[in-house]
């Protein structure tokens, strides 16, 4: 597990809570959603809303592990717009983008969620390297895919 400065995005006024780049594996799910749980009960989500959020940040990381080239991480980004939580998750693919949004697992995402994107950024050239050199990989076919959910806080009245 790698966590990453808070300040990726230099400029922006959506404040970056953490950002972190795990394994793209199976067995890396329950980090990404304990992340997904401390970070939503901290910025005052109740027991339902982390309970959502756990679920879709599962089910978003489990259709890019299975897109996710080999030797490759997925990246986890936390910001928080005003009264909300958005969770970027993004990996690079050689294999193409998750099914449509008519999909089982594109249903789920919206259903637990405010809002639900999926951006896919080709490129010309990738290469990236697993945990050797050996392992180094060309991927010109590479996309980044990114998956960002979204989900508003409650306000409930005093």
């Amino acid at each position: 597990m790698t966590t990453l400065p808070t300040d990726l995005h230099a400029g922006s006024t959506i404040p970056t809570l953490a950002c972190i780049r795990v394994r793209a594996a199976a067995d890396q799910l329950s980090t990404l959603r304990g992340m997904t749980c401390n970070i939503a009960y901290n910025h005052g989500f109740d027991v339902d809303g982390v309970a959502d959020l756990e679920l879709a940040i599962d089910e978003a990381a489990s259709m890019l592990i299975a897109l996710a080239a080999p030797g490759t991480d997925i990246t986890c980004t936390f910001t928080a717009p005003e009264n909300a939580l958005r969770i970027a998750v993004s990996a690079t693919s050689t294999t193409g983008q998750p099914a449509g949004k008519s999909s089982f697992s594109w249903f789920v995402l919206e259903s637990l969620t405010d809002s639900v994107e999926l951006d896919v950024e080709h490129q010309a050239s990738i290469a990236y390297i697993g945990s050797d050199d050996a392992r180094r990989r060309d991927a010109s076919n590479a996309s980044i895919v990114t998956i960002t959910l979204q989900k508003n806080l409650l306000h409930r009245p005093e």
